[in-house]
This record gives structure tokens, C-alpha cells and sequence, in this order.
């Protein structure tokens, strides 16, 4: 089982800016970015006048929607579940850490941004966590006067999942800092950050490589 998060490249790879005559301030553009995604924070995405409050809080919670759709493919959750996870990634992409450095602008028109960032250790202590305790089920369940339904055991084994991230949101660790660029590229005159860049930074940002197999040995 592996972890992963697609939001962030749901939001920012969505919000292109037309080239209007004026030079993009592409530092200030993917501060807007990367603020609105991780930390749903719209001050600087309404002062640069991408949009308002409440349309920059309808996109945040679009990307938070996207990652659910993949957890609720793989995962039996009530709805109750669905908001906890929610609430959890929010958490998680809240703790983020980034810095946005200085744009350079390249002969084509396009930017390079510097980011410097210090990667999350927080899935991997979350799924050794899971792991262990789920080996626990079992006997659990077969102790009940009832045997539980296939559901049932697959909302036990989600919640145990829920409770090991919330665990290592609490605690969680981070590397050493390291620097990635993003491109801004330009394209038929409108700005967009790469795509690859944005998933490279979202790989470079949690350690979503990390998965239950890694412990197995």
C-alpha cells in the first residue's frame, strides 16, 4: 500500500494567467500557488487578483476533493471517515515547508523558480504504525458473537489507518533542506507552471515513495 497526494497538482496546474502586457511577477504568482494549495491561504491569490476569496476557497477545496477520490476507490469509508480524512490532508498539506526564491526570467518568456523545502517524514511512520496494529484484527474479530461483515472489517482496518496519520501528524519529521526549480512556462501566451515540476515538488515535499512493502523486508 502506498500513499500519495495529487491535489496541489490539481490546483496549480488548473490556474493559468493570460500574458497581458505587463511582466508576470512569477515569484509572486507561485507563492499564490503554493499557498492557496498547501495552506488554503488566498491572500496572496486575490492580490495578485487570480481571483476572489470565495472562488480561491472553492478551488482549495476541488483539489482536497480529488485526493479523496482516490481514498474512497480503495478504502470503505463512511462519510464520517471521508471527513476525517479530509480534514487530515488538510492537516498534512498545511504542514509543508517551502520557500520561494528568486524567478529568472529565460529567452523564451518563461520563468524558473527556486524552491527551497524540507521533505515530510510522515507517511512512513504512519504505515509501520498501521502495519502493526492491524495484525492485532483478527483476533479481534474473532472474538465478537458476531462475525463482522467484509465491510465492517475493511472500515476497521481504515479507521486503524486514520488514527496511525493523525498519530504521526503529530510528530512528524523533517530532512534537511534541498532546493528544486519550477518552471513557469509560457504557451500560446498563457503562464502555467510544468506539471512535472509541480509532481516533483509534491514527491520532494512528503515521503508519499514510501510504501508497506518498504517494512515487510
Amino acid at each position: 500500500m502506498k500513499m500519495r497526494v495529487i491535489a496541489v497538482c490539481v490546483i496549480i496546474c488548473g490556474i493559468m494567467l493570460t500574458a497581458c502586457g505587463k511582466k508576470l511577477d512569477a515569484q509572486g504568482y507561485l507563492q499564490a500557488m503554493l499557498d492557496l494549495s498547501y495552506k488554503g491561504d488566498s491572500t496572496a491569490y486575490v492580490e495578485m487578483e487570480l481571483g476572489t476569496a470565495e472562488e480561491a476557497a472553492a478551488v482549495f477545496e476541488r483539489g482536497i476533493d480529488s485526493e479523496m477520490s482516490f481514498f474512497k476507490e480503495k478504502l470503505n469509508m463512511s462519510e464520517e471517515l471521508v471527513a476525517d480524512f479530509q480534514n487530515l490532508f488538510k492537516e498534512i498539506y498545511g504542514k509543508a515547508r517551502y520557500t520561494v526564491g528568486e524567478a529568472k526570467e529565460q529567452k523564451d518568456g518563461s520563468f524558473v523558480v527556486e524552491i527551497t523545502y524540507e521533505r515530510m517524514k510522515i507517511f512512513e511512520p504512519a504505515l509501520i504504525s498501521y502495519n502493526e496494529k492491524i495484525a492485532s484484527l483478527p483476533e479481534m474479530w474473532a472474538a465478537m458473537e458476531t462475525t463482522p461483515t467484509q465491510e465492517e472489517m475493511f472500515e476497521d482496518m481504515t479507521e486503524i489507518l486514520r488514527d496511525a496519520l493523525r498519530e504521526s501528524i503529530e510528530s512528524a519529521i523533517y530532512e534537511a533542506q534541498e532546493t528544486m526549480t519550477i518552471r513557469i512556462e509560457l504557451i500560446d501566451n498563457v503562464y502555467t507552471p510544468n506539471s512535472q515540476d509541480v509532481i516533483s515538488l509534491e514527491k520532494a515535499l512528503f515521503d508519499t515513495d514510501y510504501s508497506l512493502e518498504n517494512s515487510e523486508g
